[in-house]
């Protein structure tokens, strides 16, 4: 996993740990972390799926969200780009997160770009 993100409002530390591991996509393919983000993370993207640790996922469905969500969130789908963020540990119950699509696009360009200075000479 990549570095450690402490966001705020983010109890469980699900969101902190989808920023650690989407930055570390690149890792996997190779590709610069914009590339993978604009191909993942866009409106239309793919989302991200890391098998028994990490999914990423945009929610089109009432029935894409997590139960402990309730109706609250699922009477959104449709009016917002709202993207379910989950956290996979065996044995355990998943932890998720709902997050919209501006936002998590706001976040991964904030933790690219803290990443970026961490690295700078």
């Amino acid at each position: 996993m990549g570095p450690l993100f402490d966001v705020s409002g983010d109890s469980n530390g699900v969101i902190g740990d989808f920023l650690g591991f989407a930055l570390s996509l690149r890792n996997l393919s190779g590709r610069p972390a914009t590339e993978e983000f604009a191909e993942r993370f866009s409106p239309a993207g793919s989302g991200m799926l890391l098998p028994d640790v990490f999914a990423a996922y945009r929610a089109e469905e009432p029935d894409d969200f997590p139960p402990e969500f309730g109706e609250q969130v699922t009477g959104e789908v449709g009016r917002k780009e709202l993207w379910v963020l989950t956290r996979l540990r065996y044995g355990q119950t998943p932890t998720s997160a709902v997050i919209d699509g501006p936002e998590l696009r706001h976040l991964l360009n904030e933790a690219l770009a803290q990443r970026t200075e961490q690295t700078a000479p």
